[in-house]
């Protein structure tokens, strides 16, 4: 089937999170010493990457869950007080370095959506820098009832763009959460590989994506060349 529609995941693609992963760094570091001292930076790091290496769905969960010792009202009080300083502490959303002209180029030839875990907020940010027109579809996150990594994110996604999955290009960040249920689906992927995640390797051949780049610079000739495939 001739390729249609590209979906971008909100995070890491359009989004550079450096500055939330660096601020969540310092947060969850502080918010674990207060129950282990000397918990440092470097513990921190050692967890995340374990946590990637698991395939964790929820990295920071799983950082709280292996410190908590299995005690569950711990854990809940940790999370919790994290997230609390999280939603004073938390930086705006910034647009990734270059992911305007990979817009406007991309959307010359697809229609253009959003699979990402954010809400509305993304939706103000594209259209404040003049970018929402690229964009074929607005949904976001608040219009859905389930999220990644269930392949049913991302059909209900496809049948408001009324393709098919096979029509579909994904490209995110993550293997566990983008590209392994993408190709479920039968979708062509592109792993940028950006973030936390960014050393997250696939642990059998199915879970390898058909291109992979190391930032948003020159992704719309990498989806080209994968519709091309």
């Amino acid at each position: 089937m001739k390729i249609t529609t590209v979906l971008l995941d909100a995070g890491g693609i359009i989004l550079d999170e450096s500055d939330h992963e660096r601020v969540r760094a310092d947060i969850i570091v502080e918010t674990l010493r207060e129950t282990i001292p000397g918990y440092s930076k470097s513990d921190y790091h050692s967890d995340v990457e374990e946590a990637i290496i698991l395939f964790a769905p929820r990295v920071y969960q799983y950082v709280f869950w292996k410190n908590s010792k299995d005690d569950l009202d711990k854990f809940d009080k940790l999370y919790h007080l994290h997230l609390e300083k999280w939603k004073r502490l938390r930086p705006p959303l910034k647009l990734s370095s270059g992911i305007e002209s990979e817009l406007k180029s991309i959307s010359k030839y697809f229609d253009l959506g959003i699979a990402g875990q954010y809400g509305g907020e993304i939706i103000d940010l594209l259209e404040k820098n003049s970018l929402l027109d690229y964009f074929t579809c607005h949904l976001t996150q608040d219009d859905f009832s389930l999220t990644k990594p269930d392949p049913r994110y991302y059909e209900q996604i496809v049948q408001r763009f009324g393709v098919f999955p096979q029509q579909c290009i994904m490209v995110g960040d993550r293997i566990d959460n983008d590209i392994i249920p993408a190709k479920k689906l039968g979708m062509r992927t592109v792993l940028v590989q950006v973030g936390i995640h960014k050393n997250q390797k696939p642990r059998i051949p199915f879970e390898i994506p058909d291109l992979e780049l190391n930032s948003v610079s020159g992704l719309a000739q990498a989806i080209l060349k994968v519709a091309e495939m």
